[in-house]
Order: C-alpha cells, then sequence, then structure tokens
C-alpha cells in the first residue's frame, strides 16, 4: 500500500493550486502522506507540505504530475534517477503521457492505490555539449532533444555522426532525436515515425528539411549520435523535452546517447499504447464506404 506521494505540478496553470488542493486532500483523507518541492514557484500555498527535492526523493513511493505532458517530463526527468514511478493526471490538452482525466482522478487513483496499475519502463536519452576545454554535465530527456537556431526558424548545417560512421549533413531548421515515447511528440509533427514504446530505438527527424532525399532515420539504442554544426553559430540551442535550454558555443558538438535511467510511469491495467492512439487520433477504423452503409 502506498504511504507516501510526491506532488509536481506547474504553478502557472489555470486554477493549478484548486486542483492540487483536491487531489491532496483526497490522499490526506486516506492516511496518504503527501510532499511538494520547495523548489517550485509560487508554492506558498501548500507551505504545510512543502520540503526539499532531494529529501522527497528519499521518501516517496510515488508521483503525482498533475498537469500535461511537458510536466510529467519534467517531473521524470527529476524523479527517474530515483526509480519512483510517476503518474499524471491530465490537466487538458492533448496528452499522450498523462495516465487520467482529471474529472476522473478519484475513481482512477482509487484503483492505483489499490494495486490495480502496471508499471511501464520507458527509454530515456542523454546528452552532452563537449568542447576542446571541457564536457558539460549530462541532461537527460524522456521526449527528446533538439538543435536548432533560436527563435526565428532559420537553415541549420549539422553533420551527423552515428558511432563515428559520418551519416548526412541536415540542412533543415533543425534536428529532433528522440525516444518511442517522444515519438508523438515533437519528432511526430514533424513527420517522423510513431514507434511503440517498448522498442528501444533512438529516432532522427530533421525539422523542415531543405532537400527531399533527407528523411527520419531510426537507430539501434546502443549507438551513439554525434552532431556538429558546419557552420558554427552563436544561435544555435541544445532544447532538452522542449523545457531546458542550452547555447551551443562556437566550436561545440553535441553527444547524444540512451541514458542509464529509465522512466517508470504509472499505467492502468488494460489502457495499451494503441487505445491511446485510437482515442487521441481519433482513429475509429471505420471506413467512408462503411458510413455510407
Amino acid at each position: 500500500m502506498i504511504k507516501k506521494v510526491g506532488i509536481t505540478f506547474n504553478p502557472f496553470k489555470k486554477n493549478i493550486f484548486e486542483k492540487a488542493e483536491l487531489v491532496i486532500k483526497w490522499l490526506e483523507k486516506r492516511k496518504i502522506k503527501v510532499f511538494i518541492p520547495q523548489e517550485n514557484k509560487n508554492t506558498g500555498y501548500f507551505s504545510r507540505i512543502l520540503a526539499p527535492l532531494e529529501e522527497i526523493k528519499k521518501e516517496v513511493e510515488l508521483v503525482i504530475s498533475l498537469g500535461g505532458d511537458g510536466t510529467l517530463c519534467k517531473s521524470a526527468r527529476e524523479f527517474s534517477p530515483a526509480k519512483i514511478p510517476v503518474l499524471g493526471i491530465n490537466l487538458g490538452g492533448l496528452g499522450f503521457l498523462t495516465e487520467i482525466p482529471m474529472k476522473n482522478f478519484q475513481e482512477d487513483l482509487e484503483k492505483i492505490l489499490s494495486g490495480e496499475y502496471i508499471v511501464e519502463r520507458r527509454m530515456m536519452l542523454q546528452t552532452k555539449i563537449i568542447s576542446k576545454e571541457s564536457k558539460s554535465p549530462c541532461f537527460i530527456a524522456l521526449n527528446d532533444i533538439v538543435i536548432s537556431k533560436s527563435f526565428l526558424p532559420r537553415i541549420v548545417s549539422l553533420k551527423t555522426f552515428v558511432s563515428d560512421e559520418f551519416v548526412t549533413t541536415y540542412s533543415a531548421d533543425g534536428l529532433i532525436i528522440s525516444t518511442p515515447t517522444g515519438s508523438t511528440a515533437y519528432s511526430l509533427s514533424a513527420g517522423g515515425p510513431i514507434v511503440h514504446p517498448n522498442l528501444e530505438v533512438i529516432i532522427l527527424s530533421p525539422i523542415c528539411a531543405h532537400t527531399l532525399a533527407v528523411r527520419p532515420l531510426i537507430v539501434s539504442q546502443e549507438e551513439t549520435i554525434k552532431i556538429i554544426p558546419e557552420k558554427p553559430s552563436e544561435d544555435i540551442f541544445v532544447t532538452i523535452d522542449g523545457q531546458e535550454t542550452h547555447p551551443l558555443k562556437n566550436g561545440e558538438q553535441v553527444e547524444i546517447k540512451k541514458s542509464p535511467y529509465q522512466a517508470k510511469l504509472i499505467r492502468l491495467k488494460g489502457r495499451s499504447f494503441f487505445q491511446v492512439l485510437r482515442t487521441k487520433f481519433g482513429w475509429s477504423g471505420v471506413t467512408q464506404k462503411n458510413k455510407e452503409k
């Protein structure tokens, strides 16, 4: 039985404090101790349950992420190194990763607290920026790592290697390197394939490539991706899960490979990846001909 739970949320979402309070009171009524990271902004509303993030990692058995997929990605990056599972409660939007809608949280949380769930382990990526002088810390991502120009969409030439073998130079608005989990995020918008999350592969999807010959590429999880800007510039950035941004200076290159950490996502039993696709994309399986009959 789960006894200690962490709650994470985006403090700038509309009515987030009221919604978080509903979940917190529901949990506390069931004698479950709740923690909120004090590093979150504007959390004075919950001063009674604030605690340092590192302390929460040592205490909780589950983290509930209130928001959308972005909030869940952030929670996964924070808690996956501590091997703590994350459950997403969707507060609106498409929500491929968030498991339950806010309107059903009581019923679905009851099932989860009763053990009616499975834990899906999702591959993550890690990246570091390398220069002649030094290496940056490793950053981890659940969805994707994007290399692109800042602000205005402009062509960037990215010389790309897979395990030290030259592949091509992408001339595009940018390059998305994603996990199978991230295949339904930015990569999909850029024309990348939908990849089942149980697979452990790395997907390279150019953004608005400037040649028809360039297509998305899927490589093994064992490969290391190295990207070198062909024309160094001061306004190229590496973006982690669409949230963390790091500038790429002249002479620097990016290394990306599978992370040693896995995200542990809570799923209700009986809810499959294909069911999520049918729901989110409206895949009914009914043809126009059948409709006319």
